[in-house]
């Protein structure tokens, strides 16, 4: 497994190609109950740490966000739980967009996070879309979730590809299809992996 540090924990080297598949990708071991050398989400200070780590949330903000999960751990239990089930959820529809359930699921998230987001100007003439929800602890949520429903609406969602190793299903933006094997040590097939880094 690939790893970097940041701010102190261990955080996963980004290398899906989109932020909403990098948080999909957090949940390591697909053919596997889950556990804690899988779960990459331990606690809300990973999954802020996390959404800095993929550029969602700027440095200040996770900071301050991890602060109030000190001060109120059970509301910060509850975003997490509510992160980990958004996963679960827009997981599911990108490998199968037929899944009615996942879709509501995904979409609910969307429409709170675009009821949520202000217009606002920026210093240099560009303005940009942030997010006031009723709930700080949620950022984190709302931020991949509005970033997940851009990529739902876009191509690009025609070139997701799972890795389909047993043990692995990392998922990618790849518009080539060539990433038949990932390249991580989660994948299961690990002569398969070399055979295809051999021939790539």
């Amino acid at each position: 497994m690939h790893w970097t540090d940041v701010d102190g924990l261990r955080m996963p080297v980004l290398l899906a190609g989109h932020p909403g598949l990098e948080l999909c990708n957090t949940w390591a071991g697909w053919g596997h109950p889950p556990g804690p050398h899988r779960e990459w989400l331990r606690g809300y200070d990973h999954l802020a740490t996390w959404a800095g780590h993929a550029s969602l949330l700027d440095v200040p903000t996770v900071r301050r966000l991890r602060a109030a999960a000190r001060r109120e751990p059970a509301e910060a239990e509850r975003a997490l739980a509510a992160a980990r089930s958004f996963r679960a959820s827009l997981r599911t529809l990108v490998l199968d967009p037929g899944d009615a359930g996942a879709f509501r699921a995904v979409a609910a998230q969307a429409r709170r996070a675009a009821a949520a987001a202000l217009l606002t100007a920026g210093v240099d003439g560009v303005a940009s879309w942030t997010l006031s929800p009723d709930n700080p602890l949620d950022l984190p949520l709302l931020t991949c979730a509005r970033s997940a429903a851009d990529l739902l609406c876009t191509p690009a969602r025609a070139h997701v590809r799972a890795c389909p190793g047993a043990d692995c299903g990392w998922l990618f933006l790849d518009p080539r299809g060539r990433r038949r094997w990932c390249t991580m040590a989660v994948c299961g097939n690990r002569a398969k992996v070399r055979a295809y880094a051999d021939r790539h």
